[in-house]
């Protein structure tokens, strides 16, 4: 497919799931960025007038840099070398894709930016490893998951959350930061429960082999909750979060 004489790259399901939750028309920032394919993607469709790309180094940036102007974005997605969110300009972004960290790295980014504390900011991570994490982090930070999708790519399920801020105290369990919104019915968020029920069963054998029977009998019952999940009932009571 070519776009404005360019060719149109396919995303990967990971990054095609954080595209679809781009609010049409908003500003997004890519973080982490790494050849740039998600803004210039956003941007060649049109989903969005304009891009900002980040990365800690350099070579993925030049890397980013080469990749931008090979499509005629150069005027469209600037990019930085930085540190998380260092020089991103919270004045002018609206939609923040954090993709491909850990749960524990997304958790600190997001941690060392106060300005997202606000509800204009939609949030849009993909973690590799520890999604509960970074699910503990955002409950307990004021952010809320409003919707989650879980992809299989290359044999893997992921997880990709969407967040933002709402400025009110949330009561949340630790089966909300082992669960998320992940709703069994579907098939790789099936799998992604049954995964992480099968590590708390793990963590619950440990705690008996230390005689903390407290413990063992709390991450059973956490794992046999997500099983049930992944049979095909909905998680967590109704949701009306709306960002």
């Amino acid at each position: 497919m070519e776009t404005g004489g360019h060719q149109l790259f396919a995303l990967g399901a990971r990054l095609e799931a954080c595209a679809g939750f781009v609010r049409t028309g908003k500003v997004p920032a890519d973080i982490g960025t790494d050849h740039a394919y998600l803004p210039i993607w956003l941007v060649q469709t049109g989903r969005v007038p304009e891009a900002y790309a980040s990365d800690i180094n350099e070579e993925p940036v030049r890397s980013a840099n080469r990749h931008i102007a090979s499509h005629g974005l150069s005027d469209q997605i600037k990019t930085f070398t930085a540190d998380g969110l260092d020089s991103i300009p919270s004045d002018r972004v609206d939609d923040i894709i954090i993709a491909g960290m850990g749960g524990d790295n997304i958790a600190a980014i997001l941690g060392g930016a106060d300005w997202l504390q606000n509800p204009r900011y939609r949030l849009i991570l993909q973690p590799m490893s520890r999604a509960a994490k970074l699910r503990e982090h955002l409950f307990s930070s004021g952010f809320d998951i409003v919707a989650e999708k879980a992809v299989c790519e290359a044999g893997r399920v992921y997880t990709v959350i969407c967040a933002g801020f709402t400025g009110n105290p949330l009561t949340y369990d630790d089966y909300d930061i082992y669960a998320g919104r992940l709703d069994g019915s579907d098939p790789n968020a099936a799998a992604l429960l049954r995964k992480q029920a099968g590590i708390l069963r793990s963590v619950a054998e440990g705690c008996g082999a230390k005689g903390d029977a407290a413990g063992q009998a709390h991450y059973t019952a956490l794992a046999e909750r997500l099983t049930e999940n992944a049979k095909g009932g909905k998680n967590i009571a109704e949701h009306t979060g709306n960002i």
